[in-house]
């Protein structure tokens, strides 16, 4: 085990409180794999069949239909079934699992998920929908494009329609509206730490994650101009730190003053808590506690949700390029 570089330790003591301990225990162990159906070419039960064909132990997660957990110790035989060869299911982290649920998309939507790849949550939207709504997936990295491409196709999405492009250009120059946006933004990653693989936090630093907010901030602003008035959007980080979370948060609603937070309703579980109501010398607008923190565990990754919705208000910054500080 590596100890995490003192700054960072400090920050998680602030920022968790009386869950450092049990946070630091599950950056030390392995967590659970999971997976789902995918309700697009199987269904639970010829999942649950053939995986007792090849005596391969699942557990439902009740609060999910069609959502399963298992030992890390049969991933590699459940991936050496047809289930996963042929995408009938598709193995995706609990944490990874949920913004889609709080986006709740909708048969004949107009959908855009920002920062798609490698399309976990994109298949997961065209499932949700029964491939029946209009889905973007915007990736610029050509690699990560097309394991996108390669996972829609063997999930058998055809709702999705992929970009290969830089999302703040796709933003800014489409004229396109969207009922509901996914922006899962990249991010300094803390919630996904490993005590036992230093590459997980050894690039730690204030810099890094100030230039992450700068970058998050400025896409949620030009993604926000893209949602239709009274649409929706699912902002989401897989870090711990309240710069790329609240911080983000607090600049676009005092940006907007159309943009709305709404309380997030999720399944119950023990890792879940509010957004943070301050952090060292900086006090956010009290309905950002309305946002949810998942806490690593031995199940769950790290990760931060708000949703926000488009009020229909008179406007002047329609169609601008907007970033903020």
């Amino acid at each position: 085990m590596k100890p995490l570089p003192k700054l960072l330790d400090t920050r998680f003591k602030t920022i968790l409180g009386t869950d450092y301990t049990s946070v630091m225990q599950a950056f030390a162990s392995k967590k659970i794999a999971s997976f789902r159906v995918n309700t697009l070419k199987s269904n639970t039960e010829s999942v649950l069949k053939t995986l007792a064909d090849h005596a391969i132990p699942v557990e439902a997660l009740v609060q999910i239909p069609g959502v399963f957990i298992l030992d890390r110790a049969h991933e590699y035989a459940l991936k050496g079934t047809p289930l996963f060869r042929e995408g009938n299911i598709y193995m995706q982290s609990l944490s990874s699992l949920l913004p889609a649920l709080i986006l709740d998309p909708k048969s004949g939507e107009k959908i855009l998920d920002v920062c798609s790849a490698p399309g976990s949550k994109t298949t997961q939207i065209a499932a949700m929908t029964n491939d029946e709504a209009e889905i973007v997936a915007l990736e610029q990295n050509q690699i990560r494009y097309d394991k996108l491409v390669h996972n829609i196709g063997l999930q058998n999405a055809k709702s999705i329609t992929t970009h290969k492009t830089e999302a703040r250009k796709f933003l800014n120059d489409s004229e396109e509206e969207f009922d509901a946006i996914l922006l899962d933004v990249p991010c300094s990653a803390e919630g996904r730490i490993s005590l036992e693989d230093e590459k997980t936090f050894g690039f730690f630093s204030i810099d890094n994650i100030q230039k992450k907010a700068e970058l998050q901030k400025d896409l949620l602003a030009t993604a926000f101009l893209r949602l239709k008035r009274g649409g929706r959007m699912v902002y989401s980080t897989c870090t711990l730190a309240p710069e790329e979370n609240e911080g983000v948060l607090q600049a676009l609603i005092t940006a907007f003053p159309q943009a709305k937070i709404v309380t997030i309703h999720l399944p119950e579980f023990e890792e879940i808590r509010k957004g943070l109501s301050e952090f060292e010398s900086t006090t956010y607008d009290p309905s950002i506690a309305n946002a949810v923190r998942i806490l690593p565990s031995g199940r769950f990754e790290g990760f931060f949700w708000q949703e926000l919705l488009r009020c229909n208000v008179n406007e002047n910054t329609r169609n601008s390029r907007l970033t903020f500080s």
